[in-house]
């Protein structure tokens, strides 16, 4: 089966091609056709992700390819894809999940602990949700924005113009990269909600894509759902300072909840759990309580 497949230019986007046709290619024979998207995320970079005020900057134009008929699917990183995707469009599948963590990078100053970084060190990031939960660590710091892919972040910080920069692991280790760092626990840092997973979005009822649905990793299957509810539930965007992580234990799912004031000066850090079969209502759930609270903490 030839499929074609759209998706955006930079290395760990293509490389997250090529894990999807080894993955796929060890229960069917597939033959890919790449077709290279350029995002507004990829055009806009003098911006911090956060202030250009929406979520999908790396989603649309790829997804688009596939509703105009000239991709038979797209491949993401889940974190990427905003809460509601076009509603033509379903997630197909997901690969198995990578450490979803994120990562502390440094090339000089060796730290154990975010509160560890010394006083006025620079640390790059353009999350909302890294710069809040960094401050509530650490207050001390500077944080300046940090645009580019992830070899560019990394040689930015080697070049001196950053002390600190904090990347998704997922990323780091997808790209055979090995920078000086500590993974930052879940516990402390819950991450942006997907990250670490692969989805492959595709025409919903589409036969040519719908055989490939079957071969989705199961146990990530779950964990997209309830990270996936949790977004919508909570109806956040980009802009707000909020991780969702979900773990999974024998038949029972765990979600693990951030939320942070922007100065970092409140977080709030809350698990929820159930069984696995019920991990769309345990995403609710905890998407409801990060809802009921969140307009108190951002005021």
């Amino acid at each position: 089966m030839k499929l074609v497949v759209s998706t955006r230019g930079s290395k760990l986007s293509l490389k997250q091609v090529e894990l999807f046709k080894s993955y796929i290619n060890k229960f069917v024979n597939v033959d890919l056709e790449i077709k290279v998207v350029k995002t507004k995320g990829d055009i806009i970079q003098d911006k911090p992700l956060y202030s250009i005020g929406e979520k999908g900057l790396f989603e649309k134009e790829v997804n688009n390819t596939v509703l105009k008929g000239e991709a038979d699917i797209a491949v993401h990183s889940m974190k990427d894809l905003p809460k509601d995707i076009d509603p033509r469009l379903d997630i197909i599948m997901v690969l198995p999940r990578e450490i979803p963590n994120d990562s502390l990078i440094f090339s000089k100053n060796v730290v154990d602990d975010l509160e560890k970084i010394p006083e006025g060190s620079i640390v790059g990031t353009s999350s909302m949700r890294r710069k809040s939960f960094l401050m509530h660590y650490n207050d001390k710091v500077v944080i300046k924005p940090l645009r580019g892919n992830i070899d560019t972040r990394i040689k930015k910080l080697n070049n001196n113009e950053y002390d600190y920069i904090i990347l998704a692991e997922s990323g780091i280790r997808r790209l055979g990269l090995d920078p000086k760092r500590i993974i930052l626990p879940l516990d402390i840092f819950p991450p942006e909600p997907g990250q670490g997973i692969i989805a492959i979005v595709g025409i919903k009822d589409n036969s040519k894509v719908k055989t490939i649905s079957n071969y989705t990793d199961k146990l990530t299957h779950y964990m997209a759902i309830a990270e996936r509810e949790f977004l919508k539930e909570a109806k956040a965007g980009c802009s707000s300072p909020l991780g969702a992580v979900s773990i999974i234990h024998d038949d029972k799912i765990v979600i693990i909840t951030g939320l942070a004031s922007f100065d970092g000066k409140f977080m709030e850090i809350v698990r929820f759990k159930d069984y696995l079969n019920n991990a769309e209502k345990l995403g609710k759930k905890a998407g409801e309580f990060v809802y009921s609270i969140i307009d108190k903490v951002l005021k």
